[in-house]
C-alpha cells in the first residue's frame, strides 16, 4: 500500500508569455500535494500579476520565474529549459514534466500522478530518422541573430528586413568558410518534442552537461528539440528512456508555415477525449474558447 512517503513527486515545468487564464487553470487542473510548480514567464511580459497565477496552487508550491526574453527558434528556449531544470532539481522530484502554458491535461491530476506510480522510465520523443539533412542545418551554424528576428513574419518593416539579410549573409560566409559545428560531436543528431516527462536522474544528468549543449546548441536555430535528445540517448540512461512524450500534438496539419502544430478546436472533440495521451497543446482562446472550456469542465466532472 502507498503511504504519503512512498508516492512519487513531480515538478511542472511550464513555461508561458501569454493567455495567463490558461496558465492558472492548468494549475488548479494538476495542483496536489505531491507536485510544484516552477513557472518561467517571458521578461518581456508587462502588467502581470502574479499573485493571481500563485493563488492557483492551494496545495502545491508555485514559483514564478522572469530570466529570460524568449524568441522563437532561439537558443533562449533552450537556456530557459535548463534554468527551470537546475531550479526544480533542488527539490530531487521523482518526475520533471515540461509544459507551455497553453497546454491542456487530458487527465485528471490523480490519474496522472497515478499512472507514474507505475513508471520507471523517462518520456521523451525521439524520432527515428534516416534524413537529418535539413535537422542538420539548425545547428551546423551560428544564429547570433536568432534572438533579435524570431518567427518570421511578412510586413515586419525594415528592421526585420535589414536582420534577415544579415542572417543570411551570416550563413553565405560560414557556408564559404566550411563552418561545421557538427564535426566530431560526441553524440549522434536526433530531435524530437521538447515537452518531456523525465525522471531525476536525466535532469541531473542533463544539468551536468550544461557546458557541452552550450558549446554545440547556443547559437543555434530551433535546437529546443534537438539538444536534450542527442544529450540523453547518448548518455548512460538511454535504455530508461521511451521514446515518446505522452503529448497528444497535431503535426499533421501545421500552422504558421509548417513552423507550429495545429491548434485543437472542438471539430477535435473526439480525438481529444479518445487520446489516451496526458497532455495536449495547443489551445487558443481567441480561436476557440469553447473546446478550452469543454475539456476543464470534463476534468472536473471526472474529480
Amino acid at each position: 500500500m502507498l503511504t504519503e512517503d512512498t508516492v512519487k513527486r513531480h515538478a511542472y515545468l511550464i513555461i508561458a508569455h501569454h493567455h495567463f487564464d490558461m496558465l492558472s487553470r492548468l494549475i488548479r487542473a494538476l495542483d496536489s500535494e505531491h507536485a510544484d510548480f516552477y513557472i518561467h514567464i517571458n521578461k518581456s511580459v508587462r502588467d502581470l500579476d502574479e499573485q493571481a497565477i500563485l493563488s492557483a496552487a492551494v496545495k502545491s508550491r508555485a514559483q514564478i520565474f522572469r530570466k529570460y526574453k524568449i524568441t522563437w527558434g532561439a537558443d533562449t528556449q533552450i537556456r530557459c529549459e535548463l534554468f527551470l531544470m537546475e531550479q526544480a532539481a533542488k527539490g530531487r522530484y521523482d518526475y520533471y514534466h515540461l509544459l507551455s502554458g497553453v497546454d491542456i491535461p487530458l487527465k485528471t491530476g490523480r490519474e496522472i500522478e497515478a499512472f507514474f506510480e507505475t513508471q520507471e522510465s523517462s518520456f521523451l520523443e525521439v524520432k527515428q530518422e534516416t534524413d537529418l539533412t535539413g535537422t542538420l542545418e539548425r545547428v551546423r551554424y551560428f544564429y547570433p541573430l536568432q534572438p533579435l528576428i524570431g518567427r518570421q513574419k511578412t510586413g515586419r518593416g525594415w528592421r526585420y528586413a535589414l536582420l534577415d539579410q544579415l542572417a543570411y549573409e551570416s550563413l553565405k560566409i560560414q557556408k564559404l568558410l566550411g563552418v561545421d559545428r557538427t564535426k566530431n560531436a560526441p553524440f549522434a543528431y536526433c530531435r524530437g518534442g521538447n515537452w518531456f516527462s523525465i525522471r531525476h536522474d536525466l535532469v541531473e544528468y542533463a544539468i551536468g552537461q550544461k557546458k557541452l549543449i552550450g558549446r554545440y546548441f547556443y547559437s543555434t536555430m530551433n535546437a529546443d528539440e534537438m539538444f536534450l535528445q542527442c544529450v540523453a540517448m547518448a548518455s548512460p540512461l538511454q535504455d530508461t528512456i521511451v521514446k515518446e512524450n505522452l503529448r497528444l500534438v497535431d503535426w499533421q496539419r501545421t500552422e504558421h508555415g509548417g513552423c507550429s502544430p495545429h491548434t485543437f478546436t472542438m471539430e477535435d472533440w473526439d480525438m481529444l477525449t479518445s487520446s489516451d495521451k496526458l497532455f495536449a497543446r495547443k489551445f487558443d482562446p481567441a480561436i476557440d474558447a469553447e473546446v478550452i472550456d469543454a475539456l476543464y469542465s470534463r476534468l472536473e466532472n471526472s474529480n
